[in-house]
């Protein structure tokens, strides 16, 4: 596996980052996301957090338990240990069911026009992908996904919106995402996906960051179907593991 040159500096009273090249690249951010998982899984008591980024890991500590030249020896013997490497690479894909009428993605003309597309090419264009999930942010359950073909990677609005509909399925650049509840934002929205993506009253999100996204393109009137079935428990997500 490849190593990537990092640097750890301080951002808080107990909060470190791992900072890595700033790129967006599928390999560099699986390499955080092991990072993250080994030290995770040592159950550690002294970690208060561990939490990915596109080419970060931030780390949260218990001053009591470590300070700054505990927690940067304890990544530094991870990270370089000879033992540090990926041995396999487990993909999970996730079918998203989202419509693309206009009535639910208002910028669809938009991006469609910037693409020198029709409206059905583009619609075909952003289903044949699978996207990966970078990072978890912003919003609880909005996942940062990549990485948007060129033709219809729209920069985001010069103007956010003050009201987005939950579900909604958007484009900012090479990035793709969904809004797990109703917020603000400045993605160019294209269609709207009938799941709901985020409950507080159950937290549990459906994917997670190293997952991948492919968009399944339905009618408005499936929309309505899958969003009765969701909301009374019955609708599933189709998943496919692979193994690499």
């Amino acid at each position: 596996m490849q190593k990537y040159s990092y640097s750890i500096i301080t951002v808080g009273e107990q909060t470190v980052n791992v900072v890595f090249p700033n790129q967006i690249n599928i390999k560099e951010n699986l390499y955080i996301q092991h990072l993250n998982q080994l030290i995770l899984a040592r159950n550690d008591p002294g970690i208060l957090a561990s939490i990915p980024g596109y080419h970060t890991l931030t780390i949260s500590f218990d001053i009591r338990i470590y300070d700054y030249n505990k927690i940067f020896k304890l990544i530094k013997n991870i990270l370089e240990k000879k033992s540090f490497q990926i041995q396999s690479f487990h993909k999970r894909i996730l079918e998203i069911p989202v419509c693309y009428d206009e009535t639910l993605g208002p910028d669809i003309q938009d991006v469609a026009a910037f693409g020198k597309l029709s409206v059905k090419e583009l619609i075909k264009i952003h289903t044949q992908v699978e996207y990966f999930v970078y990072m978890i942010g912003f919003l609880p359950g909005f996942a940062y996904m990549g990485t948007v073909p060129s033709q219809i990677a729209m920069p985001r609005l010069d103007r956010p919106r003050t009201k987005i509909p939950a579900g909604s399925v958007g484009i900012a650049g090479a990035q793709t995402g969904m809004y797990p509840v109703e917020s603000p934002g400045g993605w160019r929205l294209i269609g709207q996906t009938p799941l709901k993506l985020y409950d507080a009253k159950h937290p549990k999100i459906r994917y997670q960051s190293g997952d991948f996204i492919r968009f399944k393109a339905i009618t408005i009137n499936e929309f309505k179907a899958i969003q009765d079935r969701d909301s009374s428990g019955e609708y599933q997500i189709k998943i496919s593991e692979v193994g690499e």
